[in-house]
This record gives C-alpha cells, structure tokens and sequence, in this order.
C-alpha cells in the first residue's frame, strides 16, 4: 500500500501512468456528471461520468505515454504500447480509496467476460468447460485477446460523494491490481493498492437549469 506522494508517483511511473492522468480523468468525470440535467434518465450522471473518465484515461496515456485504445471481451481499456499493461475504470464501494479502510469491492458484479479479463488466464481451452449450447461468450470474441495473452490489467476504482453540508463532490480512487472476482463476480482482495488523494470540486449548478419542468396536466373528461 503506497501512501507516499513520491513513492505513489515512482509507482505510478513504473505501471505506465501518473496521478496527473487519473486526476484529469477524476474532474472530467464529474463533469460528466454534472452534464446531465433533471430532464435526463436516472442513469444518464453515472453513464456520462464513466463515457468522459474513459475518453479522459486514454486520451491522456495516448498523448503523455502513448498508449492504445483496446476493447477486450466487449470491455473498454487504455493498454501500453507492448501488451503487457492494461487500465479500465470500475465503480468501487465506500472503501475505495482508503488505505485504512477493509478491502474494497467492485459496486457492479463483473460479468464472465469481466472474470475472464480480470483472472490473467487468457487461454480459449478454458471454453471447454461450458456446453456449446450455453457459451458465456460468443466464439468470435475470443480472438480479440490474440497478441494479449500476457496482459496484466489494473483497476482504476472511484467512488463518488456528496457533502450535503456545502455541495462539495468527493471523487475516492485507486489504482490497484486485482485477485480474479469470486464467482458473484466481485472482487475480493487486490494483490497491490495505490490509494491515491482525494479529489474534491466545488458544487456548481446545471447550466440553464434552475427548476424541474413544469408538468403537463391533460384533463380527461368521462364520456
């Protein structure tokens, strides 16, 4: 567990990223956020974080450290121009981020595809354990991980907050290497942790958005 700000930032180096990257993808998730109005759907804040902490990572390891886009088993990652590394970004529990705090977990079960990704064992014989009939995965998905078979994958794990007090936002994060999840597809041990500071934004208002709309009432008269 890292908490040295200069150990942290060697640490960093040594994976292929540094806190300026994940702090840049930090902020830009929350404007993500912060871009859905009242008149969105309930799920739109989380989409549109996630869509802009993504665009965020790979565009900053593509232009400071020039890494690649990939999509691996349907699942988004920034990768090191050798194969070896792979980054993707998971919602993580309230403990996410705390060097004191037990072990924290994914907040989203990981899918088979997820476990797949996450266990480093890439081998397609492993298909073999399920019927044709009920394959996790669609066969053509399995090439995708030819040329990635040795990829080590870590973990960018945030956890949003509000203080209801003064509007602040909290964005907890780490950046941490995983055991494979467990067969609910949680994650329940990391082999490393690099809790990283917490980031806080300032509450700003939507723009041009002041009040909820004012609903619509259709009198309906009985025949």
């Amino acid at each position: 567990m890292l908490i040295d700000p200069l150990a942290r930032e060697n640490r960093l180096r040594q994976i292929g990223t540094s806190w300026e990257v994940l702090e840049t993808a930090l902020r830009r998730s929350e404007a993500g956020w912060r871009s859905a109005t009242p008149n969105h759907s309930r799920t739109a804040p989380g989409q549109r974080a996630y869509d802009e902490r993504l665009a965020a990572l790979r565009e900053e390891q593509k232009i400071r450290f020039g890494w690649e886009n990939a999509c691996l088993l349907q699942i988004e990652l920034t990768v090191d121009p050798e194969r070896t590394v792979a980054i993707q970004t998971l919602l993580g529990d309230h403990n996410t981020g705390d060097p004191l705090a037990a072990c924290p977990r994914n907040k989203n079960p990981r899918g088979f595809n997820g476990r797949v990704l996450l266990t480093g064992e890439h081998e397609t014989e492993q298909l073999s354990l399920f019927p044709d009939d009920v394959l996790p995965i669609p066969v053509r998905d399995v090439a995708e991980l030819e040329g990635y078979e040795g990829l080590s994958t870590w973990v960018f794990l945030v956890h949003r907050t509000e203080d209801r007090e003064d509007g602040r936002t909290l964005w907890h994060s780490e950046l941490s290497r995983p055991h494979p999840p467990n067969d609910q597809g949680l994650i329940t041990g990391w082999f490393e942790r690099i809790t990283l500071p917490t980031v806080e934004i300032g509450a700003v208002a939507h723009p041009g958005v002041e009040e909820e709309p004012e609903q619509i009432r259709i009198p309906v008269n009985d025949r």
